[in-house]
């Protein structure tokens, strides 16, 4: 008579079929792992471009020019310049303009949040897992950390400026950077304050994921860290901002943020002609992306244009 067999598994067999269903809950989940930071990354390119957006509804309401990148407070107060809150509240330092005051005004942040209907999911999706967008929920310590750390880094000394005393020859408040020397000796002006009088909008860079540090700092700053609301290049003038040291780590070095390539993906970029783009941040040091006024002065790249104040 014929008999069934029941042999069972062995031990070997059964290692092994473990084995093959932990190799597919790996691919599945590496799969899925991809697939989330691609959706994130598509939000990010979203809320740049709105960000981007809002920024030229600024210009267009004030005819073409460019929404001051940071305003000291004196500089506010010779103004008068007065920001308000969604529920009407004037924003410090006004209306004293006092030393003591916290300058939540001073940042581009709150001066461009009207103009994208004050939503701030669009500059702290990184920070925020249930983003707050509800006026209500934002208490008196946000404010301040909501103007000063976005997500996304203004290339302010280049457009629209950071306004204060900087120059003493020069009696007014003015923008740092405007009375500059080349390697000609020629004195130029570098920051832009007006659209129209850009040369190159569709290649310097606009806003960029950007990440707050402190110098000394070494290592690729996690995406869920403070951003921070003034992006530079890797040189202001003749002193290191931030660079790839040997070790190919990110390292701040006299700067107080570095561009960040978050979720695994290039630094992304909003450009003044509109556009989304992205780049590595060796493509960063190209100073022609920063510097409307850059000229090719050393190197076909353009990433040692050389100033001094």
């Amino acid at each position: 008579m014929r008999q069934t067999s029941n042999r069972a598994f062995t031990l070997v067999e059964m290692m092994i079929v473990i084995g093959i269903i932990g190799l597919l809950i790996a691919i599945s989940m590496t799969a899925l792992i991809s697939v989330r930071k691609q959706g994130y990354k598509v939000a990010e390119k979203n809320n740049i471009r709105q960000l981007g957006n809002a920024w030229l509804k600024y210009s267009q309401i004030h005819r073409e020019k460019i929404a001051p990148a940071w305003l000291s407070p004196n500089t506010q107060s010779k103004w008068e310049t007065e920001l308000v809150y969604p529920d009407g509240t004037t924003i410090s330092p006004a209306p004293t303009y006092g030393s003591g005051q916290p300058n939540v005004a001073g940042p581009w942040t709150w001066r461009l949040l009207p103009y994208m209907e004050n939503d701030l999911r669009l500059i702290r999706g990184n920070r925020d897992s249930m983003p707050i967008n509800e006026w209500e929920l934002v208490t008196d310590d946000m404010k301040l950390d909501i103007a000063e750390t976005p997500a996304f880094g203004l290339n302010g000394y280049f457009l629209g400026g950071v306004w204060d005393r900087w120059y003493g020859e020069i009696r007014k408040n003015h923008p740092r950077f405007i009375r500059v020397e080349d390697v000609d000796g020629k004195k130029v002006n570098l920051v832009n304050q007006s659209i129209s009088m850009m040369k190159n909008p569709s290649r310097v860079i606009g806003f960029i994921s950007n990440a707050k540090g402190e110098p000394g700092r070494i290592g690729t700053p996690l995406d869920s860290d403070p951003g921070h609301w003034l992006a530079t290049p890797h040189y202001l003038g003749e002193d290191t901002q931030w660079r790839i040291n040997e070790s190919l780590d990110l390292e701040i070095v006299d700067g107080q943020s570095a561009p960040i390539g978050r979720h695994g993906g290039p630094t992304v970029t909003w450009h003044p002609d509109g556009h989304v783009d992205g780049f590595t941040m060796s493509q960063l040091l190209d100073q022609r992306l920063w510097i409307d006024r850059a000229r090719d002065t050393i190197g076909d790249q353009g990433s040692r244009y050389l100033y001094t104040e």
